[in-house]
């Protein structure tokens, strides 16, 4: 792996806005592409190690920042109109648009970390061969415990607002940890997490039909131990993909040996290098 080059660069969105990314390459033959899909409120740079390890087994890797997060972040974040299906329909569509029209020759994968997974059967690209989720799930309240459901509760219902009419966006990197978060992002997500369904309680995201026109195979992993994406909820995402495409596998925490794993230790270098081998091993 420490043949791996890394590229900074700006991908263009569907839509144009400019986000920045990184590129990792591999030193020998190149499998295929995987563009990596971000969870909420995550930067590209916690999925780096993941994308070096990848890029050591001959896959080229995408990393990039969603409007508003990190690099791709403007100057003055209150106001900024982005929303979490922008995230979706403009910059995971976008960015999948330009790996495929940049290398054609090889096959487009994508690995969906939580929001990431949902993200792509929001808006599935057609030169996408494959798609995992990690930790990828429904947001609907109903299927996690109703310690993290009333934690959602508090914070969509009476920290959320507080905050965001101070600062103007959700500065989730003072509560709880995180990439602030534009207010218009936060609020759909909130309103999602409120409606039995989650999204696919909204009349407005269609999104029985988005999922509809994925064509290509999904195969989701979730962990015994996570609490913000339970073996159920997993499931529950799974089930809204073409039924003959999606699969799931719920893994124990003592795939690492070391565990826990829960929602983003999936992702730390030092621990989850195991995982990282199986999921090259379902990318195929």
């Amino acid at each position: 792996m420490s043949d791996v080059s890394v590229e900074t660069m700006e991908f263009a969105a569907r839509d144009g806005f400019r986000l920045q990314g990184s590129i990792f390459h591999p030193a020998g033959p190149v499998r295929s592409t995987v563009v990596v899909q971000s969870g909420m409120a995550v930067h590209r740079r916690f999925y780096a190690a993941f994308a070096r390890h990848l890029a050591g087994r001959g896959r080229r890797v995408v990393t990039f920042d969603y409007r508003g997060i990190g690099g791709s972040r403007p100057v003055r974040l209150k106001g900024f109109p982005a929303t979490m299906l922008d995230w979706a329909d403009l910059d995971a569509w976008g960015v999948c648009a330009a790996a495929a029209g940049t290398w054609p020759d090889e096959p487009l994968h994508v690995v969906g970390h939580s929001y990431g997974g949902q993200a792509y059967g929001l808006a599935p690209h057609p030169a996408v061969v494959r798609m995992v989720g990690i930790a990828a799930q429904s947001g609907d309240m109903r299927l996690f415990d109703r310690r993290v459901a009333r934690e959602v509760r508090w914070l969509t219902r009476y920290v959320a607002p507080v905050a965001i009419a101070l600062v103007g966006h959700f500065p989730a990197g003072r509560i709880g940890g995180g990439e602030d978060v534009p207010a218009r992002v936060y609020r759909q997500w909130g309103g999602w997490c409120a409606t039995p369904g989650y999204f696919f309680g909204d009349p407005a995201v269609q999104a029985r039909e988005r999922f509809a026109e994925v064509r290509a195979p999904v195969h989701l992993i979730g962990f015994d131990d996570d609490p913000y994406a339970p073996p159920a909820a997993v499931r529950a995402l799974a089930a809204r993909f073409p039924a003959a495409l999606a699969s799931v596998e719920i893994m124990p925490a003592t795939i690492v040996h070391r565990g826990p794993i829960g929602h983003f230790d999936c992702f730390r270098a030092g621990l989850a290098e195991p995982l990282w081998a199986e999921i090259d091993r379902r990318l195929a």
